[in-house]
């Protein structure tokens, strides 16, 4: 069985911020449970004009950012048993996702290398990998609110499979659900 690690690229004034810190190419993490990303979560956007409006998402690919977003896909070998307890805990995640909020706090204490944990709390790689943490897929040798999209990107389990744009990815992917949405937004 497979999982897949998506780093994307969305461009908007927050990502903007933060690549304009970290330097780096991609500064937003999601997990998905199949290839064509169907089911994707993170922690991120629950309204898409409001980047302060955060918590637990299922990612919705059809938000204009997405579509005009730069990713890397990745993907790992789990097992079976793997695989049920992290759709077990995203499951958790949605039943509670009230519970919690989303870490811009620990973004900036991420940013200044300040050992500061919030409960209850998350931003996006963080998120993704207490999932792998609590689901025995990956067991993180620091602590994961220091854990950064590029710390997922380096990990040894995960293999690239797609760079490039993420709209060109979902228009060749079996996703039919998504493609009436993708061809009206690519007219935008």
């Amino acid at each position: 069985m497979k999982i897949y690690l998506v780093l994307t690229d969305t461009n908007t004034i927050l990502s903007k911020t933060i690549k304009f810190y970290t330097k780096a190419e991609y500064n937003h993490a999601s997990i998905a449970l199949d290839s064509t990303l169907v089911d994707m979560y993170s922690f991120g956007r629950k309204r898409p004009n409001n980047p302060f409006i955060a918590g637990f998402i299922q990612e919705d690919l059809t938000r204009e950012y997405f579509i005009r977003a730069q990713c890397n896909i990745l993907s790992c070998d789990v097992t079976p048993e793997q695989f049920t307890l992290l759709t077990n805990l995203i499951q958790y995640y949605e039943q509670t996702k009230n519970m919690y909020h989303y870490n811009l706090i620990g973004l900036v204490t991420l940013a200044l290398n300040i050992d500061y944990k919030r409960d209850d709390t998350f931003f996006c790689s963080q998120f993704v990998a207490q999932l792998l943490s609590d689901s025995a897929i990956y067991d993180f040798q620091k602590e994961i609110h220091f854990i950064t999209p590029q710390d997922l990107e380096a990990l040894p389990i995960f293999e690239s499979i797609y760079t490039g744009s993420l709209y060109d990815y979902l228009s060749s992917t079996p996703n039919q659900a998504l493609k009436p949405d993708l061809l009206t937004l690519s007219k935008v």
